[in-house]
């Protein structure tokens, strides 16, 4: 079955415009001809190969998501089977993500503007581990971020369920190099600070205009995540700011902070005495310029 622009799919669901397209599946924008709303449509390819274990992939990351109800977290609307295609029915999201913001600054992002995201996303993962799902794969590019800076967490995938079946096979690797942790670059189980580490290295790239490993090749990048120290923030950077971040990209899991909830706190807790700083430092500039006319 060949998907086509203008389908109907479950006699209720438009196929408007394809967005992406990848080895697993194709996603499109899609309407909600009963609600008049528009959707996102994520359907599993049929010209591919190890059809059953991807729809099998398509099942879990419905599982995963159908009870993840947060402003943080893009929503499951359906899941259905047709002809032996999948079809994930959510939240569209018309909204840059973190990853096309930071291509855009092509530098370091504002604290006092990446910090309210980096807040979000960590409520967001706060709810989905209280549920039993990691994420496994937290990302600029599965962050969405709207023009009023509401956030929204896409893309489950390839999480992890405590509660459910397992797809992925012990030792398998699973994650985007450049933010996988060293625990999952290492085929070991992912925890909830797994998705912390990755958020740390989110962290990093906006703060610095850059990620902190590269590598010629993904395992390159894998393996530096794994042994290499994590270079310093700059100096310009606030101090506690940097050492919290430092602390979420710990190699030890343990050494990371106790779970998500405490990140977006803390983190909030910075963002407020940096405006603060910045309230000061307006207010002093605009006294001393009043002193002078």
């Amino acid at each position: 079955m060949r998907l086509i622009e203008g389908q109907l799919i479950h006699r209720r669901y438009r196929l408007d415009s394809r967005l992406a397209q990848g080895g697993m599946g194709e996603v499109w924008k899609g309407f909600d001809i009963q609600l008049g709303r528009p959707v996102a449509i994520k359907a599993l390819r049929t010209d591919t190969t190890n059809q059953e274990s991807k729809l099998r992939r398509l099942r879990a990351e419905a599982r995963n998501s159908a009870n993840l109800a947060h402003p943080n977290i893009a929503a499951l609307f359906e899941y259905y089977e047709h002809d032996g295609i999948g079809f994930l029915i959510m939240e569209y999201v018309p909204s840059k993500s973190l990853a096309d913001l930071f291509h855009e600054l092509n530098g370091p992002m504002d604290p006092t503007e990446l910090l309210p995201i980096l807040v979000q996303v960590a409520r967001g993962l706060f709810v989905a581990h209280s549920h039993g799902v990691i994420h496994r794969d937290v990302k600029p590019a599965n962050i969405m971020v709207s023009d009023n800076g509401e956030v929204k967490i896409t893309d489950f995938g390839v999480s992890y369920s405590t509660n459910q079946e397992q797809i992925t096979q012990d030792g398998m690797v699973v994650g985007t190099a450049q933010y996988i942790s060293p625990e999952q670059a290492q085929g070991k189980h992912a925890t909830p600070q797994s998705d912390i580490y990755s958020l740390g290295v989110v962290a990093y790239e906006g703060l610095c205009g850059h990620r902190p490993f590269t590598g010629a090749t993904p395992v390159d990048i894998a393996a530096a995540h794994v042994n290499n120290p994590v270079p310093p923030l700059p100096a310009s950077v606030d101090f506690q700011l940097s050492q919290f971040v430092m602390s979420m990209l710990s190699k030890d899991p343990l050494d990371r902070p106790n779970d998500a909830l405490t990140v977006a706190r803390i983190l909030t807790r910075i963002q407020r005495r940096l405006l603060d700083q910045q309230t000061s430092a307006a207010d002093a500039t605009m006294i001393t310029s009043s002193a002078r006319m």
